[in-house]
């Protein structure tokens, strides 16, 4: 067994369809995963410089908006850990 699986998993080109097909369970991955695209996209050369990003600067309003967002779930994930905190130390550990 341990042959073969070193066989496929040494092959580039086969253990990703190996991989695609193995249940979850084993190690397979998991429900929900786009497909591999048919043609994946080249390497770019080492010494080439990426295109240029379409990318613009947010604007005061953006940016407070998208910082309240964060500072309201970062609220929220402290509440909810001092919550697991009280009801994990208010139950006795199971044996």
């Amino acid at each position: 067994m341990t042959s073969v699986s070193g066989l496929l998993a040494g092959c580039s080109s086969v253990s990703h369809v190996v991989a695609d097909h193995w249940p979850r369970m084993l190690g397979g991955l998991p429900e929900g995963v786009p497909p591999r695209l048919e043609n994946p996209p080249e390497y770019m050369s080492v010494n080439e410089t990426p295109p240029a990003r379409d990318t613009k600067k947010l604007t005061p309003e953006e940016r407070a908006k998208y910082e309240a967002e964060i500072a309201a779930s970062r609220t929220q994930n402290t509440t909810q850990g001092e919550q697991a905190k009280t009801q994990s130390a208010a139950q006795p550990p199971i044996n």
